[in-house]
């Protein structure tokens, strides 16, 4: 949008609250570039305008640079009149254009009954009165009036919606201008005769109409000339000067006022510097869909150590797996269940304090584990001498035997004992640095759990070929899934892991990532798909000295609900997590959703796509579980775990941060076909200097593309980046284009390849 907005940008201050009429406050301000995240930002109530002291009323209003409409559709009972968030972009076509669906958005309401209701946000150009902005919103309700006429004024704000759905529109044009078009075209469909004792007047108030919609040239002062015909009698040529004289001098004034933009400019892009390949917006980390516990944490810890909250966040959810891995399953419908352990990497160059993090949210899990082997150290030495003495007996056996001295019902009764004695074993709830075949083991040892948290991510290294070239990754891709693994011991016999449940924790830096990434065997085999990417803006050269430390009781609360999260028995049958009506809903939305997308946005990474559903439910399990402290007392009956409506919304708000820096990750990593085949297309449009072309000419240049629906989406991919931009008025919507499109060049292109 116009000066503060990119194309895609909607500035949003927005509340610490949601449903709040009363409040006026709000504090927080953020550019959203993405549909998720101004689907973040409007979870909370929000306004679009600027104020003094961010306080909301009309006397504070300092600036607006987009109009915020509500459509509740109160103007007709017949539902042919109804206007759906798919209409706006064909009312005001060529407008920037957020459409955001209220949380009345086809519900009763009142007495009125369910219906399309949502917000829209339209590109202006700037107002800074709020009675000039009151008075732009009158005139488009009476053009439209679908639009609630009580929601008008400058100081309007809109509650939150957690639930929201958003679209995007892009356009290069304001509502401003279509308002006076509109006008202008108005005025001259109905003008007939002009009286004397009028003419002067309308003819002025033509004049300007023209000026500002044409420019000052020869077109706009022949069609002032064509309208002045229809003056009766008609006005001499000296007075028609006159008039257009004063005009022009008005127009003049109009040009020199700050944010001014031609009507030359309005039909052309405004060029920035194009973004790189690499470089991606990507979101912060979700902290609000958190359990406030850990969210509190997080928080604490990315200001205390000065590092993204996505490391501390990610991190976090890792550690709430490992304690409850094993221990549940959420189940999505009668055929269809998931377990909770999850495999998560942090991608970070060197210096990022991966380190730090990975110590202080390990914290509560080390102490558990120091405390446990220190309170059962007589029970752990005991049954280690129970082995030795069982080794010591069966080797004295091995020797009578050999000599023809060995009784054989005490040969059978030391091997039931032997084959049924199981040590026991220090605890130890996960490893930093181990091989896929040690693995094995350690699942083994650790009843079917085991985990992987590394700030170095030595197995990463180990199976991009550092250590191996030929590794097996089954343990790994079993431990996912929960398949059952068989174990060879040497001198044992072989033991099978029915429920194996393995975490996984890695903080790596991208040329480690890459080499993994770029292993057909690791992606064919899907790999590289059950993994949660977490690609962190890094905030090295902006971290301050002097940082607030974690307050103790914020530490004292993690370390509490970590250590009740761990105290959790493991029974022989994992205990079942299930979805409310409300929950299974809103899975089946976001699973249809996803689903729609696998041919489209998430081609590239479909076989990770394909298991983000599967995610999001976990990471659901994980968020009901850690919302609630169980009591462990005798007495105490734990009630059943159920995903509430807000806990789902959650993890899936959390699963489209995931989508977000995942599609990052493997277009990072040069594996991303899409990034191949518009740097491909890219190379074209310098190599033959093009300054515009359509789809037909691409074609022509690049012969790998067969068909315009197989370049359409690198076009829209160069169209995001800032490489290209469509000529004309039918630039204004996401999902591709139209079949003549043009498109023009950013001269940026041609500059920086010379």
């Amino acid at each position: 949008m116009p000066e503060n907005n990119t194309a895609f940008g909607l500035t949003i201050r927005y509340a610490d609250c949601c449903g709040n009429a009363k409040n006026c406050t709000y504090p927080h301000t953020a550019t959203a570039t993405t549909e998720d995240d101004i689907r973040k930002l409007v979870a909370h109530d929000h306004v679009l305008a600027e104020f003094k002291d961010a306080y909301r009323s009309k006397d504070n209003f300092v600036r607006a640079v987009v109009a915020s409409l509500d459509c509740d559709n109160d103007h007709s009972e017949n539902p042919n009149e109804w206007v759906a968030p798919k209409d706006i972009p064909h009312m005001f076509p060529n407008i920037p254009c957020v459409i955001v669906t209220s949380r009345n958005h086809m519900k009763p309401k009142g007495d009125k009954t369910a219906r399309p209701r949502f917000h829209v946000f339209l590109a202006i150009e700037p107002i800074t009165n709020a009675f000039a902005y009151a008075e732009l919103m009158k005139k488009v309700q009476t053009a439209f009036p679908m639009f609630d006429d009580n929601a008008l004024d400058a100081a309007r704000f809109f509650y939150g919606n957690p639930n929201a759905e958003v679209s995007i529109y892009q356009g290069t044009s304001t509502l401003t201008r279509f308002m006076e078009d509109m006008e202008a075209e108005q005025m001259f469909a109905e003008l007939d005769a002009i009286p004397e004792g009028r003419r002067n007047s309308t003819m002025s108030k033509i004049a300007g109409k023209l000026l500002k919609r044409y420019g000052d040239n020869d077109e706009s002062y022949r069609k002032f000339l064509d309208c002045a015909e229809q003056c009766t009698p008609p006005l001499d040529d000296t007075e028609l000067s006159q008039i257009w004289r004063s005009a022009q001098g008005f127009y003049k004034k109009v040009q020199a006022q700050p944010g001014y933009v031609s009507p030359d400019e309005y039909a052309s892009p405004q060029w920035e510097e194009p973004i790189p390949f690499e470089q991606r917006n990507l979101p912060s980390f979700p902290t609000e869909a958190l359990p406030q516990t850990i969210r509190d944490y997080a928080l604490a810890v990315a200001e205390s150590t000065q590092t993204p909250v996505d490391m501390s966040a990610c991190a976090a959810l890792a550690v709430m797996a490992l304690c409850l891995q094993g221990k549940y399953r959420i189940k999505a419908k009668a055929d269809w269940s998931e377990p909770l352990n999850l495999f998560t990497v942090i991608v970070a160059e060197p210096s990022e304090r991966k380190s730090p993090i990975i110590n202080l949210m390990t914290k509560p899990l080390n102490e558990y584990e120091a405390e446990y082997n220190s309170r059962n150290a007589a029970e752990l030495e005991a049954s280690k001498m129970n082995k030795r003495i069982l080794e010591k007996r069966q080797r004295a056996l091995e020797d009578k035997a050999a000599k023809g001295k060995a009784d054989s019902g005490e040969l059978e009764q030391l091997a039931r004992q032997i084959a049924s004695y199981k040590e026991r074993t220090p605890l130890r709830l996960y490893v930093d640095d181990i091989t896929t075949e040690k693995l094995n083991s350690v699942l083994a040892d650790g009843n079917g759990k085991a985990a992987i948290i590394s700030a170095e991510g030595g197995i990463f290294d180990m199976l991009s070929g550092i250590y191996s070239k030929n590794v097996n990754i089954d343990v790994m891709l079993k431990g996912y899934s929960g398949d059952s693994i068989r174990v060879d011991r040497v001198g044992r016999n072989s033991e099978s892991i029915m429920n194996p449940a393995l975490t996984i924790l890695l903080t790596v830096q991208p040329n480690v990532l890459s080499e993994v990434m770029q292993n057909g065997t690791f992606r064919g085999r899907g790999l590289t798909a059950r993994f949660l990417y977490c690609m962190p803006t890094s905030l090295v050269g902006r971290r301050r000295f002097h940082t607030t430390p974690i307050p103790q009781e914020v530490s004292s609360a993690y370390e509490r609900l970590i250590k009740n999260l761990l105290d959790d028995e493991q029974s022989a049958t994992s205990e079942m997590i299930t979805l409310s009506a409300e929950a299974e809903a809103l899975l089946e939305s976001f699973s249809n959703e996803v689903e729609g997308k696998l041919k489209t946005e998430y081609a590239d990474i479909a076989d990770w796509a394909g298991k983000l559903v599967g995610g999001v439910l976990r990471i659901a399990g994980i968020l009901c579980r850690a919302s609630v402290m169980r009591c462990y007392d005798f007495l105490s009956v734990n009630d059943a775990l159920v995903v509430s409506e807000e806990v789902m919304q959650n993890a899936i708000t959390i699963g489209r941060y995931f989508a977000e820096h995942s599609k990052a990750a493997f277009s990072r990593m040069g594996v991303d076909e899409r990034m191949k085949q518009s740097k491909y297309v890219l190379s074209a449009i310098v190599k033959n200097g093009l300054v515009e072309f359509s789809r037909r000419d691409i074609m022509r240049l690049c012969r790998s593309f067969k068909t315009a629906e197989e370049l359409q989406p690198i076009l829209n991919h160069l169209t995001e980046y800032g490489y290209i931009a469509p000529k004309g008025d039918d630039a204004k919507f996401v999902k591709g284009r139209p079949t003549g499109q043009i498109y023009l060049v950013n001269p940026c292109v041609h500059q920086n390849a010379s």
